[in-house]
């Protein structure tokens, strides 16, 4: 993912948050961190909220800088990432057959929690023996920390589902040193200074059925994770399928660059697509986020801002303004028309 796209997207705040807390716990500087990265503290506390990439990235450089000699603060970081944190994929994750499957699930990303690249590793006749985290964009202070949350995060979930100690042959890392901290679950020697994280394993290992997998449910998971872009190379209709992924989840897909990552194509391709069909962004989006709301006020209880909130309004007043652009009345008078009429 280069940097000038993840800069433009917005991202869960799951991660911000998780840091924080334990900048809070460890005594250090969490509102400074905060606040240079010009991120409101009201904004981590609501659960589904998103924030924007370039502020993630701003406040992750802040936690490396505060955290440089506090190892065990990132391993507490890398527990927290769970399968949960990564929704559908997360299930996918979980439910592989073999650890193939789990590759694949794994390098099919088009929105990684940084700026990630990954790779499947394979041997001539296309078995999969690895996977490979790259980092080229990243800043370079950036990466030690990021070498760490995917290195534990992966050979830990490897573990798990294999049920036992995973055979890794090889594990290579792009830094000078590694903590021994993260070594709970490698088997084998780890070899610094490469040029980017690959974890590596015999071709027999890649067929080996996993004791938690099931195939079914991860083909039922797999698919759930690529519905969007599997709606559009089944239909061919642009304009319905960015309203899809809107209504899927407004408080994210509010931006052409993250409703592009989704379908995965560039915010360039995606808009020209649109105008193909005599529409562009924008209108899709305030006609598919006009529907929403009307339909929140009209057939829910919940508040002007709980709604603001997740249609993705940074507050009610924003989305009060954006309403009344598109149906020329407030959101409460909208409502009252709705519940007389009814």
């Amino acid at each position: 993912m280069k940097l000038n796209s993840y800069q433009n997207l917005r991202v869960p705040n799951f991660s911000v948050h998780t840091l924080c807390r334990l900048l809070e716990e460890a005594d250090l500087d969490w509102r400074t961190a905060l606040a240079n990265a010009e991120i409101d503290p009201g904004a981590l506390n609501r659960p589904g909220s998103t924030i924007p990439a370039k502020k993630e990235l701003a406040f992750q450089l802040q936690f490396v800088a505060l955290t440089r000699d506090r190892v065990d603060l990132w391993v507490r970081a890398m527990r927290a990432y769970t399968t949960s944190t990564y929704g559908v994929r997360g299930m996918a994750l979980a439910t592989a057959p073999t650890v193939a499957a789990w590759v694949e699930v794994a390098s099919a990303t088009d929105n990684a929690p940084g700026l990630l690249e990954i790779r499947p590793l394979r041997v001539s006749d296309g078995t999969v023996v690895g996977i490979e985290y790259a980092y080229p964009d990243a800043p370079d202070e950036l990466i030690p920390f990021s070498v760490y949350r995917d290195l534990f995060a992966s050979t830990r979930s490897l573990a798990w589902l294999y049920g036992d100690t995973f055979p890794f042959t090889q594990v290579e890392v792009p830094i000078a040193e590694i903590s021994p901290e993260v070594l709970a679950y490698i088997s084998c020697e780890i070899e610094c200074g490469a040029e980017a994280l690959r974890l590596r394993w015999s071709p027999a290992t890649s067929k080996v059925e996993l004791p938690f997998g099931n195939a079914f449910q991860h083909e039922a998971w797999v698919r759930a994770d690529t519905q969007i872009v599997d709606s559009f190379r089944a239909t061919g209709d642009w304009p319905h399928t960015v309203a899809k992924a809107i209504r899927a989840a407004p408080n994210l897909y509010r931006t052409l660059a993250n409703v592009a990552a989704a379908l995965q194509v560039s915010p360039r391709t995606l808009q020209r697509k649109l105008e193909l069909t005599g529409k562009d962004f924008g209108r899709v989006r305030d006609e598919t986020l006009s529907e929403l709301a009307c339909d929140l006020l009209s057939n829910t209880d919940h508040s002007v801002s709980e709604i603001s909130r997740k249609l993705g309004y940074t507050d009610p007043a924003s989305f009060t303004m954006a309403f009344k652009r598109w149906r020329g009345m407030p959101p409460t008078a909208f409502r009252e028309a709705a519940r007389y009429s009814a």
